[in-house]
């Protein structure tokens, strides 16, 4: 007889799936096994017989009905419903026999890795587990022993039994070495599991373990570099440093991304960015041939797929697409380029962290302008280095200006010790013959908005001007004054507002405005979107005032390559700042009032004057200081962050519930106006009528097709703004009826104009009777 372990994508029996996940630990240790510094054959030996447990429960009749009902169409009569095999599969592990060649804390590691290598809902229950044990899966016992080399009780174990029923006190009272090797046993079943679940049956389940194993991305970046140029100073110093921890405190355009690679060098890499329009762009350059060519890269974030397939050509089909992304997503590639939502999750101690943990054990991870976070989020990241730092893992911080909050509790958690370096490298001006370091930036305080508006006008009519503002409310009403001023044609606009599809063709076009080979003249207002996101650069930047990491980030799209001006330093401002707090938009609700007026009065010693990196980073060192930030809320949340994840219980968060914390938004799908609307009703039309008769592949990827162009049309809306809104402005807002489109929201009678975007405001051109 027959007991099925997987119907899709292949069937496969629980021997051969069984098989595969005991390769697959033997893949990951034969790749990495010697990274580890906690780990020896030892450990493998027990994550390889985890393997060999994990799924014998689904020799379960209630498994075997469910199972077999999806491969062959017809259901046995079981009178109860499937009970989660993987708690079935822990108590057939004899504790006893395992003792007599583990330690006591090891075998109950082995009995959580195997119950747990699933997080359910449904928490295990001592009752249903021996009823469904004796009335389901012990008539079986023979059968396992015939298909598999592996002991077994056949009774339950009671000791097993109440490791598994009290999973949350079992870990509680390990010493600080089990809990280590209990992350990396159960991340490691995890991901052997993953991946042999992922691969077809022909396939050699290596390659969705570990991508690429004997590849050096610092190697490689290092040969493409010099074909071109010599290796920059920050770039030297990383390559040189490839054994050390990093905080690297360098400017914008001064070659961190690849100073981050040479730094990766032979190991498994990891690296993050707040924006995923930017970690597109690395993704092009990475894997380019054009540019560095490492091929195992992968890119991780929620619309990654939607990238590939815009990069997609006859050589990289979608199908293509599909297995790059799944590579990515089972960890497998040799450098992932992620947000930190997709992998930083793991300091919540969410269901299922160990996944992700176990492998940064024996990786490099690079976390680039951590300035740029929420300081809840950055307590996090923080915490996820701390923990990556314990188990045996590397990390690098590379940013432009680094907050003194950062580096203090950095040195708390004893992070700073002998194997790191923190460095500040900024870029020598060659130009003088006494180097001194290039200041691109003359700045002045604008206390009058008319003064602003007028500069503006002015400097528009030959130069490139960037207008950055805090709020799309501010940025439509700064829109609508200058276009009155100068016509519809010499001014842009761009913001958050926009549907996918009609933000990307402006992002293309104000990247290829903003560059030192175009000669065109002109003006573009902006939100926050621009300042880490798009490698523009501009002749005049005129911005409202916000915190002085902000300001700086906005800064960098300004002579940013301290090219303009003839190649010199500027002698008249290039740098404006609207600095009248009563007229800037966004402080409370975004910026900290308390915290811009600070970095105000520091900024005001440069009214007029040139200001330089080292100026620009020991401001934003003294203002987010702990001493200056005394009294905000930005240091009370930051500091309630930090004390909170030391505290953190394991397991009480979902996966999703994590994610959603590290986006730090509760934000919707939103679909706004009656265009969009009607398009999208077009596309679940289409989806609805893909033919039953298509086999399951070709069905599934007509959906995802239709699910990105659906994706085209959404914009990601603050709830609370939405709804307040809504209700005041007295437009409605519904949610899509189907099932599977549910979690989208829509309203026609909102406003939206492809050159405005979205205003949460009623159409006035709605016809209520239409």
């Amino acid at each position: 007889m027959m007991y099925y372990a997987k119907s899709k994508p292949d069937v496969l029996t629980i021997a051969e799936h069984t098989l595969d996940v005991v390769e697959a630990v033997k893949a990951l240790a034969q790749a990495y096994g010697n990274e580890l510094s906690l780990f020896t054959s030892r450990e493998f030996e027990l994550v390889k017989l985890a393997a060999l447990y994990h799924d014998l429960g689904k020799y379960s009749e209630c498994f075997q009905s469910v199972i077999k009902a999806a491969i062959f169409k017809q259901r046995n009569k079981i009178a109860d419903k499937n009970y989660p095999h993987n708690y079935l599969s822990a108590v057939l592990i004899p504790f006893e026999k395992i003792e007599e060649e583990y330690s006591e804390a090891e075998a109950m590691i082995l009995v959580l890795a195997v119950g747990f290598h699933h997080e359910r809902n449904e928490k295990p229950s001592a009752s249903n587990i021996e009823y469904f044990y004796s009335k389901y899966l012990k008539p079986n016992i023979m059968n396992i022993r015939k298909d598999l080399d592996v002991a077994i009780n056949e009774e339950i174990d009671d000791f097993s039994l109440d490791v598994l029923i009290n999973r949350e006190n079992t870990v509680k009272n390990f010493s600080e070495k089990d809990w280590y090797k209990y992350i990396l046993i159960k991340g490691f079943l995890q991901r052997a599991d993953h991946a042999a679940s992922a691969k077809r049956k022909d396939e050699n389940v290596a390659i969705y373990v570990e991508e690429a194993v004997d590849q050096n991305v610092g190697e490689q970046t290092k040969t493409f570099l010099e074909k071109k140029y010599s290796l920059r100073p920050l770039q030297t110093l990383t390559y040189e440093n490839q054994d050390k921890n990093i905080v690297l405190i360098a400017q914008t355009g001064s070659g961190k991304t690849e100073a981050a690679l040479l730094w990766i060098g032979q190991k498994k890499g990891f690296f993050t960015l707040p924006m995923r329009v930017s970690l597109n762009a690395m993704y092009d350059r990475i894997q380019s041939e054009k540019g560095i060519g490492f091929s195992s890269t992968g890119l991780l974030h929620s619309t990654a797929l939607d990238h590939l397939m815009s990069k997609s050509d006859e050589t990289t089909s979608f199908e293509q697409s599909i297995i790059q992304t799944e590579h990515t997503r089972l960890l497998a590639k040799k450098l992932t380029l992620s947000t930190i939502d997709q992998l930083f999750k793991f300091p919540l101690l969410y269901r299922g962290f160990e996944t992700e943990l176990a492998t940064l054990a024996y990786s490099k991870v690079v976390i680039d302008e951590i300035q740029a976070y929420d300081p809840h989020i950055v307590a996090i990241l923080l915490r996820g280095l701390e923990l990556i730092h314990q188990l045996g893992g590397q990390w690098m911080i590379m940013t432009a200006t680094l907050p003194q909050i950062f580096l203090d509790e950095l040195q708390k958690k004893g992070l700073l010790d002998h194997k790191s370096l923190v460095k500040t490298v900024l870029i020598p001006d060659d130009r003088d013959a006494n180097p001194v370091m290039p200041r691109r930036h003359r700045i002045q305080l604008l206390d009058d908005k008319i003064e602003a508006l007028t500069k503006i006008v002015q400097f528009g009519e030959t130069s490139k001007v960037l207008v950055v503002v805090n709020t799309v409310k501010e940025a439509l009403a700064m829109y609508d004054q200058l276009k009155q001023l100068v016509g519809e044609e010499a001014i842009n606009l761009l913001h958050s507002q926009f549907t996918r599809k009609d933000r990307l063709p402006k992002e293309e076009k104000i990247k290829e405005f903003g560059q030192l080979t175009n000669n065109r003249p002109g003006i573009w207002v902006t939100t926050q979107i621009v300042e880490a996101s798009l490698d523009v650069d501009f002749d005049y930047l005129f911005t409202e005032a916000a915190t002085p990491d902000a300001l700086f980030q906005r800064f960098g799209r300004c002579n940013r390559k301290g090219l303009r001006f003839n190649g010199g330093t500027p002698d008249e401002p290039n740098i404006f700042i609207l600095s009248n707090l009563e007229e800037v938009s966004g402080l409370e609700t975004i910026y900290e009032k308390a915290i811009v007026q600070k970095g105000l009065e520091a900024l005001s010693a440069f009214d007029g004057q040139l200001i330089g990196e080292h100026e620009k980073i020991d401001i934003v060192k003294q203002v987010f200081s702990r001493e200056q930030l005394a009294g905000t809320k930005y240091l009370a949340k930051f500091e309630k962050a930090n004390q909170e994840l030391q505290d953190m219980r394991a397991f009480d968060l979902s996966k999703e519930e994590a994610q959603q914390i590290l986006r730090d938004i509760q934000s919707v799908s939103f679909v706004a106006g009656r265009e969009n609307y009607e398009a999208v009703m077009a596309l679940i039309e289409q989806y609805d009528a893909i033919p039953d008769s298509l086999d399951r592949i070709e069905r599934n990827k007509q959906k995802k097709q239709i699910r990105m162009e659906i994706e085209q049309y959404i914009i990601s809306v603050s709830a609370k703004s939405l709804f307040f809104k809504a209700k005041e402005a007295g437009f409605k807002v519904s949610p899509f009826e189907h099932p599977d489109f549910n979690y989208i929201q829509y309203s026609i009678d909102v406003s939206y104009d492809s050159n405005r975007g979205l205003e949460l405001r009623l159409d006035e051109n709605f016809d209520v009777l239409f």
